[in-house]
C-alpha cells in the first residue's frame, strides 16, 4: 500500500525559517492587522508592490491609506471578517496610498484568527491590480465613445443619407437622358449607406449588450417580415419562399438582423438582370436550418471560410464586409452556426443553423 502521509511526502513540519522563506518569495503582500486595523506584520515584498517598506507601515492603521471614496466599503467587509464569517469570501478591490502619495489598486482577501490559521491577529493577502483596473477603465471609455457613435450613425448619418435618396427620387422626373446614369449612381450610393448604417448599427447593438440572454422567436414571422422589406427595397427581384417550418428558435431580437443582411447581401452582390433569391427551411431534432439561396456569381472556394471575416468583401464587389461578420457574431452569440455553399447551377447558399426553442 502506498504511503500517502505528510512525512512520506516529503514536505513534513515546515519549520518558522521555512514559512518566513516561502513568505518572501511570494508575489503577494502578506499583512497582519488587529481588530482595530492597526497594521502588526509587513511582508517584506511590502516595499516592491505597496512601495512601503515593511517597518514603515507596522504600527500603522491600514484605513489611513485606503481611498477616502472606497473606505466605507473596506470598514464594511472587514467587519464582516472581524465580527462572523471568518474569511473574506470575495477579493475586496480598493486603491491604497503609496509613498510617493499616487495609487495602485490592491485585491484583497482575509482570514481571522482561528485553528487553521494560528496567528495573534487577521491575516490578509494583497495583490496589485492596477494594470487589470486601468484596462477596465479603458473598456468603459470605449464604451462610451462606441454608444456616442451608435447614436450619430443611428440618427444624424441615416437622417441625412434618407434625406439625400428622397431628394434623388424627387428629382428623377427632372433629370434628362445624360444626367440619369449619375442620378442612379447617386440613388444607388445612398441606398448601400443606408444598408451601411443599419449594418453598423446593428454591430453596435451586440457590442454593447450587456449580456447574451437568448428568448424563443418565431422564425417564420421574422423571415417573412424581412423577405417583405427586401421586395419593398428591390421591387425587381424575385424571392420565392418554400416551405418553412412553423417552428420557434432560440435567439435574441437582433435575429431580424441575420436575414436582412443575407437577403440584402444576396441582392447587392448579384451580377444577373433579375436578382433570384430563394428562403427554405427545416428541422431535424432539435436544430433549425434556414437556407438562402441565390443566383449571383456565388462564392470562390478559397473564400469560403474567410467570408465572415472583419472588412472582409468577398464576391467581387463593394460590400462593406460588415454585415456578413454581423451576422455571424449574432448567430454564434445564439448557440448556432453558418456557412455558404455553391447552388446549383449558380450562385451561393447561406446556410444558418439555430436551436430549436421547443
Amino acid at each position: 500500500m502506498t504511503d500517502t502521509s505528510e512525512e512520506s511526502s516529503g514536505l513534513g513540519e515546515l519549520t518558522a525559517k521555512q514559512y518566513r522563506a516561502l513568505i518572501e518569495q511570494t508575489s503577494d503582500v502578506i499583512t497582519v492587522v488587529d481588530a482595530e486595523g492597526t497594521i502588526r506584520y509587513q511582508s517584506p515584498n511590502s516595499e516592491r508592490v505597496k512601495r512601503w517598506p515593511p517597518e514603515e507601515l507596522i504600527g500603522e492603521n491600514i484605513l489611513d491609506y485606503v481611498h477616502p471614496e472606497d473606505k466605507s466599503r473596506v470598514i464594511e467587509q472587514f467587519s464582516a471578517l472581524v465580527e462572523g464569517s471568518g474569511v473574506i469570501k470575495d477579493e475586496i478591490e480598493f486603491r491604497f496610498r503609496t509613498k510617493d502619495r499616487g495609487w495602485i489598486w490592491l485585491a484583497v482577501t482575509g482570514a481571522a484568527p482561528g485553528a487553521e490559521v494560528p496567528v495573534d491577529g487577521y491575516v490578509t493577502t494583497s495583490r496589485d491590480i492596477s494594470r487589470r483596473k486601468a484596462y477596465e477603465q479603458r473598456l468603459v471609455g470605449q464604451r462610451d465613445d462606441l454608444e456616442t457613435l451608435n447614436g450619430v450613425v443611428r440618427h444624424d448619418i441615416r437622417n441625412d443619407l434618407q434625406l439625400i435618396a428622397g431628394a434623388a427620387e424627387t428629382l428623377e422626373p427632372h433629370v434628362d437622358d445624360d444626367g440619369q446614369e449619375l442620378l442612379e449612381t447617386i440613388q444607388e450610393s445612398a441606398s448601400d449607406a443606408v444598408s451601411l448604417t443599419t449594418a453598423a448599427r446593428d454591430l453596435a447593438e451586440v457590442m454593447l449588450r450587456p449580456d447574451d440572454t437568448t428568448d424563443s422567436i418565431r422564425l417564420m414571422g421574422i423571415l417573412s417580415e424581412q423577405v417583405d422589406a427586401l421586395k419593398s427595397s428591390y421591387p425587381n427581384t424575385t424571392v420565392t419562399v418554400e416551405e418553412v417550418p412553423e417552428t420557434t428558435v432560440q435567439a435574441g431580437e437582433l435575429l431580424s438582423s441575420v436575414f436582412r443582411n443575407l437577403l440584402t447581401n444576396a441582392v447587392q452582390h448579384n451580377d444577373k438582370d433579375v436578382a433570384e433569391i430563394t428562403v427554405s427551411g427545416e428541422r431535424a431534432a432539435d436544430r433549425v436550418t434556414v437556407r438562402i439561396a441565390d443566383n449571383g456569381p456565388g462564392v470562390r472556394e478559397s473564400m469560403k471560410d474567410d467570408i465572415f471575416g472583419k472588412g472582409e468583401k468577398g464576391l467581387e464587389s463593394a460590400g462593406t464586409g460588415i454585415g456578413l461578420y454581423l451576422v455571424q457574431s449574432l448567430v454564434e452569440s445564439y448557440g448556432g452556426d453558418i456557412r455558404v455553399e455553391d447552388n446549383d447551377p449558380t450562385g451561393a447558399v447561406f446556410v444558418v443553423e439555430l436551436q430549436a426553442a421547443e
